[in-house]
């Protein structure tokens, strides 16, 4: 069906990306971040630097909030949290599986630019059409973190959670979070999900080291790992009540199992009996998220106590998109078309709240597209360590900072950059390799099996259930092209034909 021409043509504008230069400069798309004399210092007018909270959700999806629209969920502090910032409506992880999206956010990088494309241990695809490519396995120590870069300007730095960012098979302390510029680790270790949401949090297949020793305060039988991390977490931030600091809070919760606290999954049956949701009906997902609510909302309160909160920078989001689960409803991403695994936008569209009292705006909607490669140069723009140039080699996140002080005046300026994603591989959840690219309001996705390509525009279908590349043909090859210059640059590993491959065999990976 097609559109009225100002809609085309605002890709149209943007030929000037699709020239020869693009290979080595991609200026939209691969914005540095802004030098020292550029930016603002970070530091109050007493001289503190801001402290630097940022709450990663594993898998949580894009309406499993109160403030997103959840008829289920019950999230009063991060809906607090949401009035006392900027929540995003068109926020993104950089792929729809945790570890590349991790890797991204911690340096600032595309997962291809890492070749870090897939969770650490991946999926072995039997009688593949495509071979993979053998994709970084660990989170590559030649980078500079954030926790690094931040740590080096005098900052405490500390990791609590999920880390799966080294070989589960190969475990090396030297690849855990402390080998990566956090002086403490609190629960961060190979494993991508707890053994159970229970202590000792065990694996009973023995695959993995104990989560639970990675734990040092101990605990009890009955003890939820989302409330224990948060125990973590507290002890940390008043230990370093007088100094700067920056924590990587890295929930293991929603990931499976789905485990929820009993005195929530209780809660929440009779509400699902009272009141018959038809979008989230899983009883111990609600719980696990409400767990997690409580938590951030433990946080919020010591932070209060310690008068900390108008000093601290508070950036919440998800490595991916929900998953919807197969035998049994787990969440819903409507109206967002599938989930977690898959190429579409419920695979990478997240949740994201920034909240700074007193710095960002309060209370206010944002529908400006980021993505998770922005929280480095932007973290690093609001602290005033934004001037080392070895912090910035190659960084393609920007400084999104803008948007939490003008949210809506730069929404416009905002969807002028392209926004990539890389994925080469394989998934059980729907994935085939394939790339994409968002600008302004288009989404593209190419296929590299069969090259097919499929386009939807946003903002008016955002279930991407309209595929529009046959009515826009225009649209569809510049966009196959920007995406093309933009995996010249990143080096991005493409998957191979197998000459092994059997079509007479049934291939079930894949959508």
């Amino acid at each position: 069906m097609n559109h009225p021409q100002p809609q085309a043509a605002a890709v149209t504008v943007h030929r000037l990306f699709l020239v020869p230069l693009l290979v080595s400069a991609l200026a939209l798309a691969l914005a540095p971040v802004a030098s020292a004399a550029d930016s603002e210092p970070g530091a109050d007018a007493g001289g503190r630097p801001p402290n630097v909270l940022i709450l990663l959700v594993d898998d949580l999806g894009w309406m499993d909030l109160g403030c997103y629209g959840s008829d289920l969920h019950e999230t009063p502090n991060l809906d607090r949290l949401a009035d006392e910032g900027v929540r995003f409506t068109d926020a993104y992880a950089a792929c729809t599986v945790c570890s590349p999206s991790r890797a991204a956010l911690l340096t600032g990088k595309y997962p291809a630019r890492l070749n870090l494309t897939d969770w650490i241990e991946g999926h072995s695809a039997p009688n593949p059409p495509l071979r993979i490519p053998d994709w970084t396995r660990s989170l590559p120590h030649e980078e500079v973190t954030l926790a690094e870069a931040l740590h080096d300007a005098g900052y405490r730095t500390a990791h609590v959670g999920k880390w799966h960012l080294m070989r589960q098979t190969e475990p090396r302390d030297e690849d855990l979070p402390t080998g990566h510029g956090f002086e403490i680790n609190r629960g961060g270790l190979e494993i991508g999900q707890p053994g159970s949401y229970f202590w000792p949090y065990a694996d009973p297949r023995g695959r993995a080291r104990n989560l639970a020793d990675f734990l040092p305060q101990g605990g009890a039988e009955g003890e939820y790992l989302t409330d224990r991390l948060t125990d973590e977490a507290l002890a940390v931030i008043r230990d370093w009540a007088d100094e700067p600091w920056f924590m990587h809070f890295s929930y293991y919760t929603v990931h499976t199992p789905i485990q929820g606290r009993p005195d929530l999954v209780e809660y929440y049956q009779d509400k699902i009996e009272r009141e018959q949701p038809q979008l989230h009906t899983n009883a111990g997902y609600a719980a696990m998220v409400g767990a997690l609510d409580e938590s951030v909302g433990r946080v919020l309160d010591l932070l209060d106590e310690l008068g900390l909160r108008d000093d601290t920078i508070i950036l919440f989001t998800s490595d991916n998109g929900g998953l919807i689960g197969r035998n049994q409803p787990i969440t819903s991403n409507d109206p967002l078309r599938s989930g977690k695994g898959d190429a579409y936008e419920g695979g990478v569209r997240v949740p994201f709240i920034a909240s700074w009292p007193g710095h960002f705006v309060e209370g206010n909607v944002s529908g400006a597209p980021v993505m998770g490669i922005d929280l480095y140069p932007t973290v690093l723009a609001l602290t005033g360590v934004a001037g080392d140039p070895d912090h910035n080699a190659n960084v393609d996140g920007m400084d999104i900072s803008e948007a939490f002080t003008n949210p809506r005046g730069v929404v416009n300026e905002f969807a002028q950059r392209p926004l990539f994603w890389h994925y080469p591989h394989y998934h059980p959840l729907g994935a085939r390799p394939h790339s994409a690219v968002r600008l302004d309001a288009w989404r593209l996705l190419q296929y590299h099996d069969d090259m097919r390509v499929e386009l939807y525009h946003l903002n008016q279908d955002i279930g991407e259930r309209t595929e529009q590349a046959g009515s826009h043909p225009e649209v569809t090859r510049e966009l196959e092209e920007l995406l093309e210059q933009w995996r010249l640059e990143v080096d991005a590993q493409m998957p191979t034909p197998n000459p092994e491959f059997d079509p007479t065999r049934p291939f079930p990976f894949g959508s």
